[in-house]
């Protein structure tokens, strides 16, 4: 999955205008909800047409509605169906690969290109020896490829930006059987087109491709992969002018399975509502429900070409990719979430991407964060990236000195956990960098055309580690058509190995171990795999929830927490929970005594031995910077020589600080880390109070003349560290009636700083964004906020406050 942050629908301005008494302008701007509701939904759509809204979408395996509502009659509406019931809908950034740098050497994407394509059949796919696409070698499926499993008639769904059904992506010859749209919007109308972004088709390559590319012999490739995966190569491959051109497949971890596209992200590259990413679990649910109770599978739309694919009522879909997601501040429990469980009660294995948030813990989100998702995290293996260096990066003979560590690792971006409810995460690993994929035209004319091919891409993510799992479910499916989804699930976690990996990766980082399909199929021929799904049972308190799977908090002692990191090795992980609450203004976090194990000589030519060091804000299932542009340092770098970073007044809950032994290092390196904490007091509140789901509170407070800096800070109690998370907004209204929706944010405390504030009467509203009952909390329904407001350091009282 490609950095996929989940962000907020905000609040338009015309609420808060008219909540202060200012007509708004214009005609009315409309507001997306999600709502909680019983079926048959009669009287919810009669309160949403009563307050000028309409139903958009109604679900049918969870109780719930999608509805636009006018925002100046939100709040009315909100307060008709009761406390907790509408959600905001949210905004799913459009997956993208990895991009990032390491000392300015990594590229995000890799291009080449072939000069034929050629569809495989099924005996040239088991005699294909291994395949660069998943290495389905190093993960066993090419055993059950010589058992003649290709993962025949099992119809994987892809949620994505579409899969393409077309003749210039060889890779998918005859594998997409139909698709649907459920982009409204979008010119590009075809769940199957070539003319759709190109990463649901590199998933789909990477589940089901079946295609050989030919490539000059004296092309940068061919000499690479003759260096680092010559078993890459089919057939003999001797150096020209013996051969002219050389074969190299892509060959998925189930090339007989099929595919089905359902389509949630435009082809602009946008980003897609939450509630269209739910609707598509639903009707992959729907499906599968028809199927189970004997509708026909018989297609009820389309042609079966690529513009307009076939469609279905009823379809037999037993695995579901999904690699895409964001931040859930009820992990487990939200109604996407909720959904993954709704698929493996319909006998639907889902598989999950587990992010690119980096390798800070607490960073994997949902819907990977489900009971029903099987999550993934992303493994580097050496060849792939020696290979990509060899060929992009810094030439021919280079990939040893780039990548000199020999042991599988987790991969730098892959998200980690544990999840704030108290669960290990993710589930498994397989390899998520530099997987070679063919993707859609992109824009390019000879393909858009007909006349080229579709690109051949190296990407990383786990957006593609995510679909090798996928591919490795629809083979166990195929050789064990007895199994529940929830067995096959976890066979594949009992399964895995968790002595692959060479760096010391841990749960959090690798889950289980790394992907063995042969010793998941065989764990439920032996009947030892229970259909059980694991679910938590939280506190209320996140420490409490991480503390049970031994995580503790670092201890300060004063305000200073110090200790020496000894002999990581390349590519693992030491995690530091720093406990951060409204008191906390700032932490120094100082790096010293960086000591590589091996003398210059013998450490890695290109950059040298180094630690690379990743520090998370308080928010979880995300990676959030603590670091404004003011503060000293950076939050991610690479670090050889004595260091400080600020962090200036960090997020209630747990900040959490990351050391990684570099993954380009050639041995163990060591540091020592101090964390510095500066805690400020805090004076009575302007204005404090209870704060229920979707209240407007209004507070003023008089901004005196000559102001040089306000400070207006929303703390709550329900906060990051707290289990679930509330999220509680703050929106300014100044003097001249211009409204401030910085407050508006994910971050608590909600905090805005406002250099020469217009003088006079402010308006602050306190909005309940999201307020759930607090575990243990007797009231229920309700969080405790305080709101603080200075000038120039001096407390602001309220003048009015409800």
């Amino acid at each position: 999955m490609g950095v996929t942050v989940r962000m907020r629908v905000a609040l338009a301005g015309s609420l808060l205008l008219l909540a202060a008494g200012v007509a708004s302008a214009g005609p009315s701007s409309r507001h997306g909800v999600i709502i909680r509701a019983a079926k048959p939904y009669d009287a919810i759509e009669r309160s949403v047409q009563a307050l000028g809204g309409v139903v958009t979408h109604r679900y049918e395996n969870i109780d719930a509605v999608v509805a636009s509502i006018p925002d100046e009659r939100y709040a009315e509406f909100a307060a008709s169906v009761g406390s907790g019931k509408a959600i905001k809908d949210q905004l799913v950034a459009a997956p993208r690969p990895v991009a990032g740098a390491v000392h300015g050497q990594r590229v995000g994407r890799a291009v080449v290109e072939a000069i034929a394509a050629q569809a495989l059949d099924a005996a040239a796919i088991v005699a294909t020896p291994a395949d660069y696409a998943s290495s389905n070698t190093l993960i066993g499926a090419d055993k059950l490829f010589a058992d003649g499993n290709l993962g025949q008639g099992v119809i994987v769904a892809i949620i994505d930006a579409g899969t393409a059904n077309s003749p210039v992506v060889a890779a998918l010859s005859g594998r997409v059987i139909g698709g649907e749209n459920l982009v409204s919007d979008d010119p590009v109308t075809s769940a199957t087109s070539r003319n759709n972004g190109a990463h649901g088709t590199w998933v789909g390559t990477v589940i089901a491709g079946n295609a050989s590319f030919s490539f000059k012999n004296s092309s940068a490739l061919v000499k690479g992969l003759k260096l680092d995966m010559p078993s890459a190569i089919v057939g003999d491959c001797p150096d020209p002018p013996a051969v002219a051109n050389c074969a190299v497949p892509i060959v998925g971890v189930a090339p007989g399975a099929k595919l089905y596209a359902i389509k949630v992200f435009p082809s602009t590259g946008e980003s897609a509502p939450e509630s269209r990413v739910m609707a598509a679990m639903d009707r992959a649910i729907t499906l599968k429900r028809n199927f189970d109770q004997g509708g026909s599978t018989a297609p009820v739309s389309g042609d079966g070409t690529e513009d307009n694919p076939y469609q279905y009522d009823a379809l037999n879909i037993q695995v579901v990719n999904m690699s895409l997601g964001g931040s859930t501040n009820f992990a487990g429990r939200d109604l996407e979430d909720e959904l993954t469980t709704k698929m493996i009660k319909q006998g639907i294995t889902l598989v999950a991407s587990a992010g690119n948030a980096g390798f800070a813990a607490m960073t994997g989100g949902s819907p990977g964060s489900g009971f029903g998702a099987l999550t993934v995290g992303a493994a580097s293996e050496p060849a792939h990236e020696r290979l990509v260096a060899d060929v992009f990066l810094c030439g021919l003979g280079c990939g040893p000195a780039y990548r000199p560590s020999d042991v599988i690792q987790t991969a730098d971006f892959s998200s980690r956990g544990p999840t704030a409810d108290g669960r290990f995460d993710p589930d498994i690993t397989a390899n998520g960098v530099w997987v070679f994929a063919q993707g859609t035209c992109e824009g390019d004319s000879g393909c858009v055309a007909g006349t080229g091919r579709a690109p051949l891409s190296f990407v990383s993510g786990t957006s593609f580690s995510a679909p090798t799992v996928a591919g490795a479910a629809a083979l166990l499916r195929h050789a064990a058509p007895w199994a529940s989804a929830g067995q096959i699930r976890n066979a594949l976690i009992l399964g895995a190995n968790p002595r692959l990996l060479g760096d010391g990766s841990k749960r959090i980082d690798q889950g289980n171990g790394f992907l063995d399909v042969p010793a998941a199929l065989s764990k439920l021929k032996h009947g030892r795999v229970s259909s059980m799904i694991e679910r938590s049972f939280p506190t209320s308190v996140v420490q409490w929830n991480i503390g049970a799977l031994g995580f503790r908090p670092v201890a300060f002692r004063g305000n200073s927490f110090s200790t020496h990191v000894a002999g990581l090795k390349p590519g693992e992980v030491a995690q530091f929970f720093v406990p951060a609450d409204m008191r906390t203004d700032q932490f120094v976090v100082k790096f010293s005594n960086i000591t590589p194990a091996l003398p210059p000589e013998q450490q890695n030519q290109l950059f040298g031995d180094d630690i690379l060091v990743r520090i998370a804000d308080a928010p979880t299932s995300t990676w959030s910077s603590p670091c404004s542009l003011t503060a000293a340092g950076t939050c991610e770098a690479y670090i050889n020589s004595d260091q400080a970073i600020t962090i200036d007044n960090p997020q209630t809950g747990l900040v959490r600080v990351a050391i990684q032994g570099d993954w380009t290092n050639a041995g163990k390196v060591s540091a020592d880390l101090v964390i510095e904490r500066t805690q400020g007091r805090q004076g009575p509140p302007t204005a404090f109070g209870r704060v229920q789901q979707d209240d407007l509170i209004p507070v003023q407070v008089e901004v005196p003349a000559g102001t040089a800096q306000a400070v207006f800070e929303l703390a709550w109690e329900g906060n990051w560290a707290r289990y679930p998370t509330n999220d509680v907004d703050m929106f300014l209204i100044d003097p001249n009636s211009d409204v401030n929706v910085d407050g508006a944010t994910s971050a608590s405390p909600e905090r805005v700083v406002i250099d020469n504030p217009v003088p006079g009467a402010w308006t602050v509203y306190v909005q309940g964004f999201t307020v759930r009952p607090l575990r243990g909390d007797p009231d229920g329904n309700a969080d405790e906020y305080a709101l603080r407001v200075t000038a120039d350091g001096k407390r602001l009282p309220a003048v009015q406050s409800n």
